[in-house]
């Protein structure tokens, strides 16, 4: 005991401090800690007699508060040995209340076991070989460890202290084995996180638990898994829109009269139509159906106040004749909106592959590869030659090319993805212009001018209630994502964004960038695909595809870390085609690269490029 019963077990039993919370209402101090410090084996059998409850009652007499029960678990944690933790875990497998942190109506006991399995993982514990039944249990019986990314520290001791027992002589079971395979899959076919590093995370956890299991996921495994196709439910669906140049010029026309009320109502002095019922009826006069009324903008204390609010900004207006020009922005988005990247099913595989054939199905395999780099061996390239020789080379270059275009095709940049933004909007605003205004195109096809100015004042003065909401006041903006000063797209119109709906009716944050970012598991596919690409015959198609696959997937879809379309591929895809020069020695990789270097601008992506062109090779 330190200086004047100072220290960790004199501390509110003698000497100054606190009076512990065993001792009565006449001073009577505590029962001292047994001389060896050491708990288990040493506590009087009024205790308890497992290790929980030996634990129980000596975390207790650590208390100082009772607003504070749980406070001792920590000190008597600290107060046991290796060994003893081990078995202080191992008892403590099965308790009520380890998991779930609803901690108002626990009872003491399990108040105490919460806290303690919170921060057992933050001290030393040592097993031996007949506790790895019950730390199995522990394993497979949370099913944080199945869901949650951020439980590493406890997955990671669990599996030391799982090993640790096996070295001891313990063994696994067949339904051991079984019941680790069980998890690892529930883990790999868990719900994706939109974080492509937390899925990442997941999948590791997956294949360090089917190591431990003894399993083997092969790449037939894998593609079993893979193989149901991609298909994306909101796809634009492909069609005939006879009518989409009506209204992307009534969108003009809108636009046009929109920023006209605007200007009017910027000055001081106001307008005649807004001060005369007359001159109002002469300068906006009703189109078919469509009447602005006078008396409608005086109806609402802030007249004008959505048009109103942008008064003084100087960018960020959106411009009139883009709209006349969306008809052409719909092929984009039908043909980058037709498979979901983003899932962990391989995108159009029957394009690329006839499963059927045993000869496609090896070559299928070898591609989906789990070897983090950006390279590909060369003993990957002589398997991979040698799997391709079966089905001919010919044959395997030309569906090869095929399933790239499915990614590559049309080729993204900022300008390209701002086209297919517009594009998604504008076929959704169609659908739902044609829904609501059928007989618009016929009534008003000569009339889109005067329709136009009909709409906007209907829309300005709040009065557009039975008009179509795909038409509204902040046509004039765009709706650029910008933060921190960048950008993804420049010039994505303010038309209003789809709404996707749920197999069970509920509303979806879906949108195109949502599909084309690449999952984790179309990623290892993709890779795969781009290394096969400098084995084909055709030279000059296979340096060409790598760079248009390289410019397209680092595309940003979003901004932030994970913005792009995919970091992995495009990594993979430059250092194939650098690659590729470097074993030539020759010039033909040079356009491609300058062409690279001029429109990615990552930092952690061009290196390579800029010193390939500098002469680093």
């Amino acid at each position: 005991m330190g200086l004047f019963g100072f220290g960790r077990k004199g501390v509110g039993q003698t000497g100054f401090g606190r009076k512990g919370l065993q001792s009565d209402q006449t001073g009577a101090a505590p029962p001292e800690a047994p001389p060896s410090g050491r708990i288990f084996g040493n506590r009087r059998a009024s205790a308890g007699t497992s290790a929980f409850d030996r634990h129980f009652a000596h975390a207790q007499s650590h208390v100082r508060d009772a607003r504070y029960p749980a406070s001792g678990c920590l000190p008597a944690l600290k107060d046991l040995s290796a060994e003893e933790r081990g078995e202080l875990l191992v008892d403590m497998v099965g308790r009520p209340g380890l998991y779930d942190g609803f901690l108002q109506d626990k009872s003491p006991q399990e108040l105490i076991a919460y806290h303690t399995m919170q921060a057992i993982w933050q001290t030393e514990i040592a097993v031996r070989a007949e506790h790895l039944g019950p730390l199995l249990t522990m394993l497979t019986g949370n099913k944080d460890f199945r869901t949650k990314t951020y439980y590493e520290k406890p997955l990671d001791t669990l599996l030391s202290l799982i090993s640790s027992a096996i070295k001891q002589g313990a063994y696994l079971s067949s339904g051991d084995c079984e019941a680790l395979a069980q998890m690892a899959s529930d883990i790999r076919s868990g719900r994706k996180s939109y974080r492509k590093a937390d899925t990442k995370k997941m999948i590791a956890r997956a294949e360090r638990i089917e190591k431990l299991a003894g399993v083997e996921v092969s790449g037939g495994d894998l593609l079993m898994q893979r193989c149901e196709g991609a298909d994306n439910p909101w796809a634009i669906v492909p069609k005939e829109r006879p009518n989409a140049q009506f209204w992307a010029d009534l969108f003009a026309e809108v636009t046009v009269a929109l920023e006209a009320i605007r200007a009017d109502t910027k000055g001081s002095t106001k307008p005649a139509w807004m001060r005369d019922a007359t001159a109002f009826a002469e300068t906006w006069p009703a189109c078919g159906d469509v009447a602005p009324q006078f008396g409608a903008w005086n109806s609402v204390d802030k007249p004008f106040a959505a048009l109103s609010q942008h008064n003084g900004k100087r960018s960020g207006f959106a411009d009139p004749q883009a709209y006349r020009r969306l008809p052409g922005t719909i092929a984009l988005a039908e043909a980058h909106s037709r498979y979901n990247w983003m899932s962990d099913q391989i995108p159009g595989l029957e394009v690329l592959a006839d499963l059927e054939n045993p000869a496609w199905t090896a070559l299928v395999e070898h591609l989906i590869t789990q070897r983090r780099a950006t390279k590909a061996t060369a003993a990957w390239q002589k398997e991979a030659l040698a799997l391709c020789q079966p089905i001919g080379l010919a044959t395997v270059e030309a569906r090869l090319h095929d399933w790239l275009a499915l990614f590559h095709d049309p080729l993204l940049d900022m300008g390209v993805f701002t086209d297919v933004c517009n594009g998604e909007r504008f076929a959704s605003a169609i659908d739902r212009l044609e829904a609501d205004h059928p007989e618009w195109p016929v009534r008003h096809g000569g009339q889109t001018v005067a329709l136009g100015r009909a709409v906007a004042m209907k829309l300005a003065s709040g009065d557009g209630k039975a008009i179509c909401n795909a038409l509204h006041t902040q046509l004039i903006r765009l709706d650029d994502h910008v933060y921190k000063n960048t950008r993804v797209t420049n010039g994505v119109l303010g038309l209003t964004k789809p709404q996707y709906q749920r197999i069970e009716g509920h509303g979806s944050y879906y949108t195109m960038a949502s599909a084309m970012r690449v999952s984790v598991e179309n990623e290892e596919f993709l890779r795969g695909a781009v290394w096969l690409l400098p084995l084909m015959p055709d030279r000059a198609r296979a340096i060409t595809a790598l760079a248009d696959v390289a410019q397209t997937a680092a595309t940003y879809m979003w901004t932030g870390e994970e913005g792009m379309r995919s970091t992995i591929v495009a990594n993979a895809a430059i250092a194939t085609l650098i690659a590729m020069g470097g074993a030539k020695g020759g010039s033909d990789i040079d356009q491609a690269v300058l062409r690279l270097s001029k429109t990615i601008d990552n930092c952690t992506i061009n290196p390579p490029l800029f010193k390939y062109l500098n002469g680093g090779g």
